[in-house]
């Protein structure tokens, strides 16, 4: 095996996973890319990287970060740089309990390979590198849950609450329930003159686009 430092990469999407390869690759890195959690975890023995870049949503089954805690716990002082298309690491799940160096950042910073190479970069030389939000900004959905999230996500689809509870195994009425905290966080049910659903799409689709 060559001197290059290694980076495993972990991301169910292809496209992603390409790019992201790519772009750490051509900056002189070893890199080998997996869809998901078994196959990460097949290999990581023999390829030992110096860093692990992984999406936290892989998908059903273990998250990304289960892999993370997972893989330093066999190689304690792997650097852990997360990505997620959630704006903050606390949006996207992640506990205070990180495996350290830990770095997070959205994927809708990644506009360009040097956002995330400096990361790559920060997270192997900085062992108290912060958790990093969205651009540094606050989200509008910063004070919701993930579950919040994706309920918010399934009515940006157009899903009505009786299939948003199908969709997720609940009852319509703990989706209206959790609907209603859901604009209370956001602040969107005080103007009487507007619906609170249609305000609380239009604050998710400025941080995710349309679903």
């Amino acid at each position: 095996m060559s001197d290059a430092r290694r980076v495993m990469v972990v991301e169910d999407d292809d496209f992603v996973r390409g790019l992201m390869s790519h772009a750490i690759s051509r900056s002189g890195f070893e890199v080998l890319a997996f869809p998901g959690v078994v196959e990460a975890t097949r290999a990581f023995g023999d390829f030992d990287p110096d860093a692990l870049v992984v999406d936290i949503h892989l998908g059903p089954g273990p998250t990304g970060m289960d892999l993370a805690h997972s893989l330093t716990s066999r190689s304690p002082g792997l650097a852990v740089l997360a990505v997620s298309n959630y704006p903050s690491a606390a949006a996207a799940g992640v506990s205070a309990e990180l495996p350290a160096p830990f770095a997070f950042v959205c994927k809708s910073d990644l506009d360009a390979p040097e956002v995330l190479l400096g990361a790559l970069e920060s997270v192997l030389t900085d062992l108290t590198i912060p958790v990093m939000g969205s651009s540094g900004a606050e989200s509008p959905l910063k004070g919701l849950t993930p579950v919040q999230i994706e309920v918010l996500r399934l009515m940006a689809a157009g899903w009505t609450n009786a299939e948003i509870a199908n969709q997720r195994g609940a009852t319509q009425r703990s989706v209206e329930a959790m609907s209603h905290r859901i604009f209370s966080r956001l602040g969107v049910n005080d103007d009487p003159r507007k619906s609170p659903r249609v305000e609380a799409v239009k604050l998710y689709t400025q941080v995710f686009g349309l679903p």
